[in-house]
């Protein structure tokens, strides 16, 4: 006779069994952003699957007239999309152009004869047609709480009992939370609206009195995936043409997406344009020449909030005598329009040998009230030249050299000038650094070396808001400079994490050393709290690192701190250099190993 298996098992097992269920319908079912890589390399690279489907490619589009471009890493040949490829089509039929973006995964209608350019394909696509242009991305809304994980999980588990908003939530606060404030309109001659129509969310801006050349009406459409992806145009087009308005808006409707297919390749070059004989005075010249010694000694500076209450002949002094080293380098901020050049600083660290990092933020409010109105825009409109001009006569009359870095930061939210706070828009940021520039060789100013330097993490960290979309063009930079901090870890409710040296300039390097390895970099700014691990050590490790990287020729602590103002100004990021007797010695003891070697 059989024996029966008991009670207990056979519930055990109907427990597994639905376990393992729940599990394969999770993995079916799950958009979850660490599970999806998983499931599309199984789909497209295990089992050969593909994402290409004629049909729905060219439905809609007239077949008689109809002509299509394949661009294959950079090229234009003949063939289909593959997992190792970066592979695009081009549909055009008279009427309309189709771009299907297979890396991406998205297929996007525009008006006809429209032309795009794949050079920063990783992070985005720029289009540009008779009246319009267009910046496409395809992003991830990276910050959730355990919150909105939860969330979301159960949304896509159990899609009709739970519903999630946190993407939606997320992209409304951090891609338009600046751009849909009535006070931040209000203060910066912009009106905007929002609306939601399906997986669409749209929002409409129109700007006065920008330049005459320059695109004034806006239109962002957000497309959203069962995922935390979704896709992000910006159509920039001249506000009173209500037509081509009305055809992007009708166009957009037709978007679809699917999965990724491939892998995109950037085609860029950003060499160091050669300096004509002249353009830099002698003095300049000379340093501009020692920084391409990739060889040569790497140089240290510092920043002290000192430098404003007792200038540098008190608690710089202290600290040098402290570590027996002078630094050549110091950091100094100003303001515009604010803060006139400040001639006297200049000369005073010039005559004691110090070269000053001069670090100029478009800001009247120290980046303290993002909603304010925007120097940089009252610039881009043109009127703040006057200012500019003055500004750029006394850098010139006093005559030496200086490192000119123009605000750094600017992909993020808490600068006045970053991309998301000026109608999310990057190209007014490098429409005004060359605008300045220009200003600057106009009054004949020779003794500046222009500094590019945006933030190691952007804010948000969407790719149309990546460094590279900041980036004016080499014809206007001299150096690069970069910036990492290791924050520690006051703020958990930011989930801050203690992060060592050479964990941040690796990553730094691998991104910008294919990009800007031809030319010397600075570190502008950076430093260790000391909440949350052993500064001392991290001290000991950047030492033992940061040879690593001989691109970088000098170096600047930021010895100061960040304050909680929500909690009576605690220090929240104690950056001090000296922030204990120990964190000064190990300083010291770097430099002299340095320096020995």
């Amino acid at each position: 006779m059989k024996k029966r298996k008991p009670l207990w098992l056979k519930i055990l097992l109907a427990i597994v069994f639905l376990g393992l269920a729940a599990c394969l319908w999770e993995f079916i079912s799950s958009q979850n952003p660490y599970i999806l890589p998983i499931k599309r390399a199984l789909k497209y690279e295990v089992l050969g699957m593909t994402t290409a489907d004629q049909a729905r490619e060219t439905a809609g589009l007239n077949a008689d007239t109809l002509r299509c471009s394949i661009h294959e890493n950079g090229q234009r040949p003949d063939g289909v999309p593959a997992p190792d490829t970066d592979c695009k089509l081009i549909y055009d039929d008279g009427n309309m152009t189709r771009l299907v973006n297979y890396t991406d995964g998205y297929q996007l209608d525009l008006p006809a004869n429209t032309i795009f350019d794949f050079s920063l394909s990783p992070l985005y696509v720029t289009g540009y047609g008779e009246g319009f242009d267009v910046t496409i991305s395809r992003e991830k809304a990276d910050y959730q709480s355990i919150k909105d994980v939860i969330t979301f999980e159960l949304s896509t588990f159990l899609p009709g009992i739970f519903k999630d908003t946190t993407v939606r939530d997320y992209v409304l606060h951090y891609e338009y939370r600046f751009l849909l404030d009535e006070g931040w309109q209000q203060n910066n001659g912009v009106t905007a609206a929002a609306r939601t129509e399906g997986n669409f969310l749209f929002v409409e801006a129109q700007a006065d009195s920008f330049p005459d050349n320059a695109f004034d009406g806006y239109l962002y459409v957000t497309c959203f995936t069962p995922s935390r992806e979704y896709l992000r145009v910006m159509y920039r087009y001249d506000r009173e043409d209500a037509a081509t308005r009305d055809s992007l808006l009708a166009l957009a409707g037709n978007t679809l997406l699917f999965d990724p297919l491939g892998t995109a390749q950037y085609d860029t070059d950003y060499a160091p344009v050669t300096r004509q004989p002249g353009e830099l005075s002698p003095e300049t010249q000379a340093l501009y020449d020692s920084l391409y010694d990739f060889d040569a000694p790497m140089q240290w500076g510092i920043f002290m909030q000192d430098f404003y209450e007792s200038g540098f002949d008190n608690k710089l002094v202290e600290m040098e005598q402290a570590l027996d080293y002078t630094f050549p380098l110091i950091l100094y901020y100003r303001h515009f329009p604010t803060h006139p050049f400040p001639t006297e600083v200049m000369q005073e660290n010039y005559e004691a040998g110090r070269l000053v990092e001069l670090t100029l933020q478009l800001t009247d409010n120290n980046n303290m009230d993002m909603f304010a109105t925007s120097p940089l825009l009252e610039i881009y409109r043109g009127n703040m030249d006057a200012e500019l001009r003055r500004w750029a006569r006394d850098a010139k009359a006093f005559g030496h050299p200086f490192l000119f870095r123009l605000n750094n930061e600017m992909n993020s939210d808490w600068t006045s000038y970053g991309g998301v706070v000026n109608l999310a828009d990057p190209q007014i940021f490098t429409a005004v650094w060359q605008r300045i520039y220009r200003i600057f060789e106009e009054e004949g100013v020779d003794n500046c070396l222009w500094i590019f330097n945006p933030h190691d993490r952007q804010a948000p960290p969407s790719d149309w808001n990546n460094s590279l979309a900041y980036y004016p063009g080499s014809e206007y930079v001299h150096l690069i400079g970069v910036t990492g901090y290791n924050n520690g870890t006051y703020y958990t409710k930011w989930a801050e994490e203690w992060r060592e040296f050479d964990v941040i300039y690796d990553q730094i390097w691998d991104e910008y050393y294919p990009r800007f390895g031809q030319f010397p970099w600075i570190i502008t700014e950076f430093a260790s709290s000391g909440i949350g691990g052993d500064k001392v050590a991290w001290m000991d490790n950047m030492f033992a690192h940061i040879h690593d990287y001989p691109n970088i020729r000098m170096a600047v602590w930021f010895s100061f701190a960040d304050f909680d103002d929500s909690n009576g100004g605690t220090p929240a990021r104690t950056y001090w250099l000296d922030e204990t007797p120990e964190t000064l010695e190990a300083f010291r003891r770097g430099l002299q190993a340095q320096f020995a070697n």
